[in-house]
């Protein structure tokens, strides 16, 4: 596995006398009265104009969770499922409207704009990011297809992290936990003149809640903010992760209820090196609009060991992106009709150069199989929103893309298949119509209507056809296309106490899925999926916050083989309710929060043939104190001890359920200094 140093990235960054600070994070107040997004527009936009259902975890939402990853920041949120498989975040599935095991593929991750997710099955690595450096994520619920292109069918989340000011701050801080955790982290930054900067460090451990469960990370990272005129400002922004880690595997059910934190698998284990460097620009043209560009490259080399005492596998992967994506922003009137414009294009290549290595009664150190894997996409967009009247508006949108795959795979084991040598073309377009009333204040109603694409990933392209003794592409997978609708209100009572109501429907054809019975990714004919999100927020008395949202989600197979059967690791009904105590004593912070997933059926049993995934609940405690330069808290997550699973598969011989138990009650505690 090859591994790069980064300090000349991170010397780029940072020039001398150049520091970095956060911008001041407003009252919850006054953020929601001019809380903007970018995620539903690609341009700075107010909420209460998108006709999607959007939301947004602020700072202070960070600040106020026992968050220690991305994905438990989601749990809460309506209309998500989180499964975390190793319960440190590093693999966790992040469900958007109910794909189940193939969500990772069907939700689009984005870095500041910068799209995340890999080209095949290794889904998106949510560690990459400290949660340290992250200003706020945006959640769109809902396909961005048009905006976004491939992945985005279920929704797009999009972390944005810390911008650098002008002040310069220091900070430092210390975070421990149960099961040995402990983790350290600092930031600097500050500007002078046109520059302002930012340099951001972060190490993480812990042995994890089973055996072989142990994870070790850490980051670094930074960004440059060059304003080189009044109309032209420059960017570039570099990270570099690096984190090993076990790999525990499941228990079947008689396992879990002998003994839920063990493994068997006590010697699997992985590493990843995982680096980016981004350059952009933002161009003022006054009267015709922005203009804005970013080119970015990202390397990640992924390493997985297996030694099993008989067959020994390792599998080593490097794969490199680039992307640029330029788009052109304009607002203008049309005979006095606000209009905004934005056209753009995306353009990505990865690059994949993968190998295996295997052993028989040895160690894995012979070389069985290569590939060379390349995968480009061309994608051009036009979204337009038209102001029917003040309160009226009209957005209309369209995408073309087309993904390019070459597809080179050698088997150099003792028994070598045929090779695979073949290029693969498939193009798809999408379209959004969406209308949305801004009925009174902030209060608005909305309804969309879209198409959505996903391509196959890499991994489900490729056969093993060991009946032909060759390895082939799988000519019978196709695109997966949807057509979506959905309606949503979202009502201000006051402008402290807001609801909201989405109803949406998505009739998904050719979805792709793993078929075990044929060992296959295969495509579906239709698949049906719908339900209904709710939320409420309302802040009480200046001291007291309530808010809680529940989700109601049915996904079908229709037609075919599993007519009407539930799609798995899908729950019915999932509700979140919380509440916030500050400032009774200045500085002091106290909230709560409970969670409830629904059960549903364990992946990979498409018949609906065996028990279910039980249904769980938590609820998870936290105390904070602000004073002065110090911040301080304390936490307990699962209070009620609760033992439950969020991920299980069917699989063995015979078939029968299989757990990924979930951590019992444990604390987390840390302190941070700032200046």
């Amino acid at each position: 596995m090859r591994r790069r140093s980064w300090m000349m990235v991170l010397v780029l960054l940072w020039p001398a006398g150049v520091f970095a600070a956060d911008e001041e994070t407003p009252s919850r107040a006054a953020a929601t009265m001019e809380e903007v997004v970018v995620t539903g527009t690609r341009f700075e936009e107010r909420i209460e104009r998108i006709p999607a259902n959007i939301t947004v975890i602020d700072e202070e939402d960070i600040r106020n969770s026992n968050a220690r990853s991305i994905p438990d920041l989601l749990r809460s949120e309506e209309g998500i499922v989180v499964r975390d498989i190793l319960g440190t975040g590093k693999t966790a599935q992040v469900d958007l409207r109910g794909f189940g095991e193939a969500a990772p593929y069907n939700v689009l991750v984005l870095v500041d704009g910068r799209r995340v997710n890999e080209i095949d099955l290794s889904g998106v690595d949510w560690t990459q990011i400290p949660i340290e450096h992250i200003e706020r994520v945006e959640i769109l619920r809902g396909t961005g297809s048009v905006l976004y292109g491939d992945n985005a069918v279920g929704g797009v989340i999009n972390i944005i992290t810390k911008i650098p000011s002008q002040e310069l701050a220091l900070a430092a801080g210390a975070t421990f936990g149960s099961y040995s955790f402990n983790a350290g982290r600092f930031s600097v930054g500050g500007g002078k003149g046109k520059f302002t900067g930012s340099l951001f460090g972060s190490y993480e451990s812990t042995d994890g809640y089973r055996e072989n469960n142990e994870f070790r990370a850490k980051d670094l990272g930074g960004r440059i903010i060059f304003d080189a005129t009044d109309s032209l400002v420059f960017n570039l922004s570099g990270s570099y992760h690096a984190d090993d880690y076990g790999l525990p595997g499941p228990l079947p059910k008689e396992e879990l209820e002998s003994s839920r934190r063990k493994s068997l698998d006590p010697t699997d284990e992985a590493e990843t090196d995982d680096s980016y460097l981004k350059l952009g620009f933002d161009m003022d043209l006054e009267s015709y609009g922005n203009l804005v560009a970013d080119l970015s490259y990202r390397e990640r080399d992924s390493k997985s060991d297996f030694p099993d005492p008989l067959f020994p596998y390792v599998l080593d992967s490097t794969v490199d992106t680039w992307a640029f994506t330029p788009r052109h922003v304009w607002r203008t009137d049309i005979s006095g009709h606000g209009n905004t414009l934005i056209a753009g294009a995306d353009l990505y290549r990865s690059e994949q150069d993968l190998k295996t290595f295997s052993g028989v009664f040895t160690a894995a150190t012979t070389l069985s199989g290569v590939a060379d894997i390349s995968k480009d996409s061309y994608g051009l967009y036009l979204s337009d929103e038209f102001s029917i009247t003040e309160r009226l508006l009209l957005s209309l949108g369209a995408r073309y893309e087309k993904a390019e795959y070459d597809l080179y795979q050698k088997d150099l084991s003792a028994f070598p298949l045929a090779p695979l040598d073949q290029t693969i073309k498939d193009s798809e377009p999408a379209y959004s119509a969406g209308l949305t009333w801004l009925y009174s204040g902030k209060s608005s109603l909305f309804a969309r209507a879209n198409r959505s694409f996903r391509f196959p990933l890499t991994d489900e392209l490729v056969l093993f056809d060991y009946g032909v003794g060759k390895i082939r592409v799988n000519t019978e997978l196709e695109p997966q296309t949807g057509k979506h609708y959905e309606v949503g209100i979202r009502h201000f009572f006051s402008p402290l106490i807001q609801a909201n109501v989405t109803l949406f429907r998505a009739d998904i054809n050719d979805e792709i899925f793993y078929n075990r019975a044929t060992f296959t990714n295969e495509n579906y004919e239709e698949t049906l999926h719908q339900g209904v999100e709710a939320g409420a927020r309302a802040e009480l008395f200046k001291v007291l916050t309530l808010f809680g949202n529940y989700t109601y989600e049915k996904a079908t197979f229709e037609g075919g083989p599993f007519d009407g059967n539930d799609i798995p690791a899908v729950p019915r009904n999932k509700l979140n309710v919380g509440i916030r105590v500050h400032d009774v004593v200045p500085g002091l912070v106290f909230s709560a929060l409970y969670n409830y997933i629904g059960s549903s059926y364990f992946i990979s049993d498409q018949a609906n043939r065996f028990e279910k995934l039980e249904s769980y609940y938590t609820i998870d405690v936290r105390l904070s104190y602000a004073w002065k330069r110090i911040n301080a808290f304390v936490g307990v997550n699962n209070v009620t001890d609760k033992e439950y699973s969020e991920y299980g598969v069917i699989g063995g011989t015979p078939l029968r359920p299989f757990f990924y138990p979930a951590p019992e009650r444990n604390w987390i505690a840390g302190l941070e200094l700032a200046f």
